[in-house]
């Protein structure tokens, strides 16, 4: 070997040893937090906090309810009387009818007469002014309407159909 590789080899040497020794300087404080660190962590005893076990408890209970809850529809979005309003021959609305409320299908009117024709329960009747129905009397039989007595109120149930001309009138031959 000669000089210049003798050189050499104690020139790296050199730089070697200066490089482990700076890395050790710089490290030392590094490895001395992490030591307090280590002694931290087995001072901590987890699962303690009972304010945070609670919060927990409380989100569990409700994810619990809320995966018990079931989605239902109260209108079918694909029943067409749903989206479109239907309306009669008067302009009028015609809704969903049920079968419990009194429906005026016709009033036929003779002069001195006058008879309604009422749909309830799914059932049609003929009355006249005085007639109970539904818990309630017919006080009166207008032109396109008629006027209920129930409970001492006075309630106005008018025709769903469109109303026809007056002058139109049956007559009862003698």
């Amino acid at each position: 070997m000669n000089n210049r590789q003798q050189t050499i080899w104690v020139i790296l040497s050199l730089l070697t040893f200066l490089s482990i020794v700076l890395a050790g300087i710089k490290l030392f404080p590094v490895a001395d937090k992490w030591q307090k660190a280590v002694e931290r962590a087995e001072n901590i005893s987890i699962g303690t906090d009972e304010e945070l076990e609670n919060i927990i408890n409380f989100l569990e209970h409700r994810l619990k309810n809320r995966l018990q809850y079931e989605f239902t529809m109260e209108k079918d979005p694909m029943r067409l009387t749903n989206v479109i309003f239907l309306t009669n021959a008067g302009g009028r609305r015609i809704t969903n009818r049920r079968t419990s409320q009194v429906q005026i299908t016709h009033i036929i009117t003779n002069g001195k007469n006058r008879y309604v024709g009422i749909l309830y329960r799914g059932k049609n009747f003929t009355f006249v002014e005085g007639d109970s129905i539904a818990g309630g009397e017919i006080t009166s039989i207008k032109r396109d309407g008629i006027i209920l007595l129930k409970d001492n109120q006075e309630k106005y149930i008018q025709m769903l159909t469109a109303t026809f001309d007056e002058s139109i009138t049956t007559s009862i031959k003698e």
